[in-house]
């Protein structure tokens, strides 16, 4: 088993039917398949009333994956798989400043802005100005 795979059923193993879902028909699980399933989580936990806790766990799973050997790849899933998703869901970008710094954020600007544009990555800075949201749960 890849450890990736081990850790992704051990942090969210309310998750652990949609990751065997991915394997129907006998295919294995991939690192695509599992950020797939926790973009959706994610999408999800910031729908009313938002879960932080869900949040912070994928955030937590991202910065695990980053940190891992390069060879595992895992770095190229992280970014095309949620990174450059998270401009796409206006509740996440609301939610940024409680995660991100603003210097993280620029520094990642061809990343977050792949997807949106230079005015999607606007409206992201934008945020930044304003206070952070208070945390719901």
């Amino acid at each position: 088993m890849s450890r990736w795979r081990d850790e992704a059923f051990a942090r969210f193993p309310e998750l652990e039917d949609r990751f065997l879902l991915c394997e129907e028909g006998g295919t294995e699980l991939s690192p695509h398949d599992v950020w797939e399933v926790l973009w959706e989580a994610f999408s999800e936990a910031h729908k009313v009333p938002r879960n932080d806790g869900m949040i912070r766990r994928v955030y937590e799973y991202c910065h695990w994956c980053l940190d891992q050997p390069v060879e595992e790849d895992l770095a190229r899933y992280v970014t095309d798989c949620f990174f450059e998703m998270i401009p796409t869901l206006p509740e996440a970008v609301e939610d940024m400043p409680r995660w991100w710094s603003r210097s993280d954020v620029v520094a990642t600007r061809e990343i977050f802005s792949y997807l949106v544009g230079e005015e999607g990555f606007a409206r992201i800075l934008a945020r930044f100005d304003r206070p952070p949201d208070p945390p719901m749960n």
